[in-house]
């Protein structure tokens, strides 16, 4: 292998180095510009807010009646001992 052929794999890598960077620059230049154009359009044309969903009351229950309560602490309770069984359980093996 002559000085030669190091000499022109360097200028051959740097050339293939240079290109790439400058590709690579290009590409992001590119790619910030049409986020900045689509964000500049976005805000010229809003479009329509969406309606905001209320929801609807049920006239059975609702989360503040007294009566969901115990429900939720009776849901509460089985899932802890749920959790509780399952640990203990996977602990014994």
């Amino acid at each position: 292998m002559g000085a030669e052929s190091v000499s022109s794999q360097l200028m051959e890598a740097a050339t293939l180095m240079l290109t790439g960077m400058v590709f690579v620059f290009a590409f992001l230049t590119m790619l910030i510009g049409a986020i900045t154009l689509i964000a500049k359009f976005c805000q010229a044309f809003p479009g329509e807010p969406e309606p905001v969903a209320t929801p609807k009351s049920n006239s059975k229950r609702t989360a503040s009646s007294p009566d969901s309560q115990p429900q939720d602490r009776n849901v509460i309770a089985a899932i802890s001992a749920a959790i509780h069984m399952h640990r203990k359980s996977n602990h014994d093996k």
